[in-house]
């Protein structure tokens, strides 16, 4: 992965950002009211055969044994419980068919085919000068993943360090895209500095959702509090003519 800026042009690592709790979450388990432990199965609600060459669901029937005594055991009283899958291509035959083989495509607004191709990775975060943007911005949207950025070299890491603090006395952050590569989906990403204890990283802030505000309320009009002059105080205090009996 590479940053190119109009000041630099770097390689650098990318890291996905490490966490921590900041509320603890207790690791919860499951069981009856008897005190017998629960566990959450993914379990197979439907399931089809396909004959390969002939692109035809077949009738099943599965023989299920208890492994003890051989006895056959009904349909009724299984549970098929789901312990590894994979994802596999067919066509309407059935035929494995490999992914360098697929061709892409979707139906426009028209209804016409448009043949399309995954995103490639993105190798190089290509940043303008003019894509430099007030760092407010990245307030707007919803950030999906943070990376970071570094670099083990020491000339890279000073490159690094001054594009880092023009940046930031510029209270900036740079906007280009990303993709993963691999499929269709790609994101907006923010560059943007971050300095810790005597210690900075560049931050690769990934998003593909923009907040949408639709309970913005009216601001109230300010209560204008109007502010009483006192009386004009000419005469001594009341107790000093008030004589006690």
């Amino acid at each position: 992965m590479r940053i190119r800026t109009s000041s630099i042009d770097v390689e650098v690592k990318m890291k996905p950002v490490g966490n921590d709790l900041v509320v603890p979450k207790p690791e919860i388990k499951m069981r009856t009211a008897n005190g017998e432990p629960v566990e959450k199965v993914r379990a197979i609600a439907d399931r089809r055969y396909l004959w390969i060459n002939h692109g035809k669901d077949l009738m099943a029937e599965v023989k299920l044994t208890d492994p003890e005594t051989n006895a056959v055991v009904p349909a009724s009283e299984v549970l098929e419980i789901l312990n590894h899958y994979n994802y596999k291509l067919i066509d309407p035959k059935g035929n494995t068919v490999k992914e360098d083989d697929v061709e892409y495509y979707y139906i426009d607004d028209k209804g016409e085919e448009q043949v399309v191709r995954p995103f490639d990775k993105t190798e190089v975060l290509e940043i303008p000068e003019e894509n430099w943007v007030p760092s407010v911005t990245v307030d707007d949207f919803v950030i999906t993943s943070v990376y970071e950025l570094f670099t083990d070299d020491k000339a890279d890491m000073i490159k690094l360090w001054e594009e880092a603090e023009r940046r930031i006395k510029e209270d900036v952050v740079g906007v280009t895209t990303f993709s993963h590569g691999r499929g269709f989906q790609e994101y907006y990403a923010f560059l943007d500095p971050v300095v810790r204890e005597n210690k900075f990283v560049w931050l690769l802030k990934l998003t593909d959702t923009k907040m949408r505000l639709d309970h913005m309320m009216e601001i109230p009009a300010a209560k204008v509090t109007i502010k009483v002059a006192p009386t004009l105080k000419i005469l001594p205090p009341i107790q000093a003519v008030v004589r006690k009996k």
